[in-house]
């Protein structure tokens, strides 16, 4: 009998099955995320950013080689990129106390700091809604709530949000420019996402774009017929810098949250007002670094903000150089209650008179200073000087507990006189001051103790309250360590 053979319906849908399987394993392979064709793209990048990173390490080396001090200058340091490079091709920009270095067909860009060391690589994410903090960085809408708060991601943004809260100048909205009317941003909340450095090209996200300086709104305004860009406006040591935020009236009920990201090198030069706000109406501002501030006012001065009222100060940093008639790194409380917790001040203070503290210039209403700290110098050339606080002017209660006061006091007058921690009636529970912060006969705040450098059980007796009152505040408190010169900071 003939034999025949063949296959069965279920054994070819087995084989068409498997040999989708196997499809699926092999297009996985090639395409997939550790796939060949996504680890060939990855070790691309990787190459480039080596490449990258040595033609930096490159030029700054022989940047530093050129000089006989053995700076690094901008000018010689973009010589040497353009001819590790090709012209063109890098844009080199000093920064303050490091150079940014941007390599423009890879919108990468890397950090060099005096000292040649070189970090990196970061990528140059531009907002594509300069100007327009209405608009979160997926295009969504944001309404100052909690939950879509506005967000600033450029310095366009800051200037204008200056411009909206004073009612001044103009401002992008849906990409059409429109003149700016006041709002108060009362019950709104406002976050930065991401570090800002005014003298950095990386925090403007459009540098084409041109401003004027209208000194009859004292506002920065946009404007097509100018020549100068808003980096060259605001870094100008000629001009007024920044205008400070809510400059006729203070914000109210305002929610300012820093994410912990920093500030850099502000510049303002604006007159009777100073600080990175003017004036503050119950508003909490929280984790924000002003690093390198130069704020000079012929009037009050401060680095967060030239004077607020029922506010709260959660983690707030400033270092600088800060002037005005009476100077704080925070500013000056013009009343009702006041809450400053886990803050510090490392900047330069210079009073042209009356009292002034290092983190707080006067009080008026009840306060609390809490886990805060000044590490910075605070010079009067007429007028009196305290560690933490200028002046009290109030029989409310006043508490400053597990602080320290470590900058050093100084008045060109010898007809003032200087207190550890405080001008005036306040409650100090486990409160130091430096042994060294003045050479001069200086007032014992009652509370307050002596410690010299290298004092653990100063450390210990910080950490000691922190770790009992842990649970207690609105914020967690920071731990102490010593630094490198011995002296209490937070351990973050």
């Amino acid at each position: 009998m003939k034999k025949e053979t063949g296959i069965t319906l279920l054994v070819l849908v087995i084989t068409i099955i498997v040999l989708l399987i196997l499809a699926g394993i092999t297009i996985n392979a090639i395409t997939g995320e550790n796939g060949i064709i996504g680890n060939a793209g990855q070790a691309k990048e990787e190459t480039e950013i080596a490449n990258e990173k040595e033609i930096v390490e490159k030029a700054t080396v022989q940047a530093m080689g050129n000089n006989k001090y053995g700076n690094i200058e901008e000018s010689e340091l973009q010589s040497e990129l353009d001819k590790e490079r090709g012209v063109g091709k890098t844009d080199a920009t000093d920064i303050g106390d490091e150079f940014e270095v941007i390599f423009v067909d890879s919108n990468r860009y890397y950090i060099v700091d005096k000292d040649g060391n070189i970090e990196g690589e970061y990528p140059v994410n531009k907002d594509k809604n300069p100007g327009d903090f209405t608009i979160g960085e997926k295009g969504e809408t944001l309404d100052g709530s909690i939950d879509h708060p506005y967000e600033i991601s450029c310095i366009e943004d800051l200037v204008v949000l200056s411009n909206i809260s004073r009612g001044k100048g103009n401002y992008i909205e849906d990409g059409e420019i429109k003149e700016a009317t006041k709002d108060t941003f009362s019950g709104d909340t406002i976050i930065l996402t991401k570090d800002l450095n005014f003298n950095s090209t990386v925090s403007y996200a459009d540098l084409s774009m041109t401003w004027r300086y209208d000194e009859g709104e004292e506002a920065y305004v946009i404007d097509e017929k100018s020549t100068q860009n808003l980096r060259d406006l605001l870094i100008d040591k000629n001009g007024v810098g920044f205008v400070p935020i809510c400059k006729d009236s203070g914000i109210g009920k305002l929610n300012f949250n820093g994410n912990c990201y920093r500030i850099q090198n502000l510049y303002e030069n604006a007159g009777t007002d100073g600080g990175l706000f003017s004036v503050l109406n119950n508003a909490t501002i929280k984790n924000i670094e002003l690093v390198n501030v130069d704020i000079t006012s012929s009037n009050y001065a401060g680095g967060i903000t030239q004077e607020y009222k029922d506010c709260e100060f959660y983690n707030c940093f400033v270092s600088g150089n800060i002037t005005g008639l009476r100077v704080a790194a925070i500013g000056q409380n013009g009343g009702g209650n006041l809450k400053v917790v886990n803050c510090c001040n490392s900047s330069t203070l210079n009073a042209t008179t009356s009292r002034t503290g290092g983190l707080i210039g006067f009080i008026s209403g009840p306060s609390t200073i809490l886990n805060s700290y000044n590490i910075g110098k605070i010079i009067s050339t007429n007028g009196n000087v305290s560690g933490l606080i200028g002046e009290i002017f109030t029989t409310k209660s006043v508490e400053i507990i597990n602080s320290c006061s470590m900058g050093g006091l100084s008045s060109n007058s010898s007809q003032n006189f200087y207190t550890s921690v405080t001008g005036g009636m306040a409650q100090l529970n486990n409160c130091y001051y430096l042994d060294e912060i003045t050479d001069k006969k200086m007032g014992i705040n009652e509370g307050s103790m002596e410690f010299s450098r290298n004092m653990e059980t100063v450390i210990t007796n910080l950490n000691t309250y922190v770790e009992a009152h842990k649970n207690n505040y609105a914020v967690e408190l920071y731990r102490w360590k010593l630094d490198s010169n011995g002296l209490p900071t937070f351990e973050k």
